[in-house]
């Protein structure tokens, strides 16, 4: 039992999803029955694969419990061929006829251990306390000795059934726990309770074997009408067994299943995410404008997008970026290195200066000039620090790219 519900487990985490991409595959490639199959990652694609995916799983549902409604072994009732509400006597005659056919002596060894089966069989049924302890507990009350009323069997029956009710809330508990909160976790929780009410219905019901009904209820309800209606020959513990296949078959289904089928709508989008959108848009169309200056785009007049550079421009923008930090970390250096690169920018100022201000001493600083005076040139321009690498010619438009001056002290 253990081993099967190990397969059970690694088949649920495993096989729906795998045998729902080959169905779904195989289905695409019928142009009867999908004229146009979507691509993959496609809101129609989605759609056809949780369609898809929960018609597996239920399908996969509904073989585990014919597998588990078959898969649960005979009851005494069954073993000697009798129905539930037979009395003493006609156990005493199924009992007389089934040892004649399979008594030791006749069938040999081979049938030692089927025969004394059925002697125990016949010894629990035809005691009543012990057959109304075996229709709700099964096998196991064999076994428990110094109990001799229906109620202590009772009470120590469903003493011994709590401990799984335990396990499996344990067990629903901790996957709610596990990762993000589950949209399904409070339908598991119902449908435990739902399974447990049903499970105590059936064990509290009159059986047609019940001796005394005064303390039960007067007629089996819902739950125990519709399990003998499918499984006339079962006892209660039998349906017991079901119902625990069912939960958990069920649990597994609404899983794997509600999330995906009904998905939640999506969040509205957040202000911040929005806000950071648009600043990596405008960022990839400023980088995008750059690398259009100096490789512009000779076959379309608008821009767009590049997505290979050449090596040659590569290499030009790695030794200007190079230069760049540079300047820049000379600039932030407080050491003799920054001393050493202003006495040189103040001599290159005293040089190209002295051609134009004969006035200027040749100590004298140069903030005594006034700004429009020191930065103009005899051809009315700008200097720049360092010249910038010409443009690419780029046909059919007037675009240039700036450059920001340093003044350089």
């Amino acid at each position: 039992m253990a081993i099967n519900t190990l397969f059970s487990l690694v088949g649920w985490a495993y096989l729906p999803d795998l045998i729902t991409r080959h169905l779904l595959t195989f289905l695409h490639s019928q142009p009867m029955l999908i004229p146009n199959p979507p691509q993959p990652r496609t809101p129609t694609y989605v759609q056809h694969y949780r369609f898809t995916f929960a018609f597996v799983v239920l399908a996969y549902l509904g073989y585990n419990l014919v597998q588990g409604a078959r898969g649960v072994e005979a009851n005494f009732y069954e073993l000697l061929g009798v129905e539930r509400a037979v009395d003493e006597s006609g156990l005493r005659l199924a009992f007389r006829a089934f040892a004649k056919r399979y008594h030791p002596d006749k069938v040999g060894a081979n049938g030692e251990q089927a025969f004394m089966f059925a002697r125990d069989a016949f010894e629990a049924l035809k005691d009543p306390v012990v057959r109304f302890a075996y229709d709700r507990f099964g096998p196991d009350v064999l076994h428990w000795s110094r109990l001799s009323t229906p109620r202590e069997y009772l009470h120590h029956g469903l003493l011994r059934s709590v401990g799984y009710h335990i396990v499996t809330l344990i067990t629903l508990f901790v996957l709610s726990s596990i990762g993000r909160p589950s949209p399904v976790a409070f339908w598991r929780y119902l449908l435990f309770v739902g399974f447990l009410s049903m499970e105590v219905a059936v064990l509290l019901a009159p059986t047609p074997s019940s001796f005394d009904t005064s303390m039960w209820a007067s007629s089996p309800d819902t739950s125990t009408a519709l399990l003998n209606s499918l499984f006339p020959r079962r006892v209660a513990y039998q349906h017991v067994l079901f119902l625990h296949q069912l939960f958990l078959f069920l649990s597994m289904a609404i899983s794997r299943v509600a999330p995906t089928l009904f998905l939640p709508p999506p969040p509205p989008p957040d202000k911040v995410s929005t806000l950071s959108q648009i600043a990596n848009r405008e960022a990839t169309i400023l980088l995008q404008t750059e690398l259009h200056s100096i490789q512009p785009s000779l076959e379309h007049k608008r821009l767009q997008p590049i997505t290979e550079v050449d090596e040659a421009v590569m290499e030009g923008l790695a030794q200007e970026m190079e230069n760049m930090i540079i300047e820049t970390n000379v600039r932030k250096d407080t050491g003799p290195l920054r001393t050493a690169w202003e006495a040189a920018i103040q001599n290159a100022n005293h040089v190209n200066l002295n051609q134009n201000h004969p006035t200027l001493a040749p100590n004298q600083p140069l903030h005594s000039l006034e700004i429009p005076q020191l930065l103009r040139t005899p051809g009315g321009t700008l200097p720049s620090p360092r010249p910038s690498p010409p443009p690419y010619p780029r046909s059919g438009s007037s675009y240039t790219r700036a450059r920001s001056v340093s003044l350089g002290y």
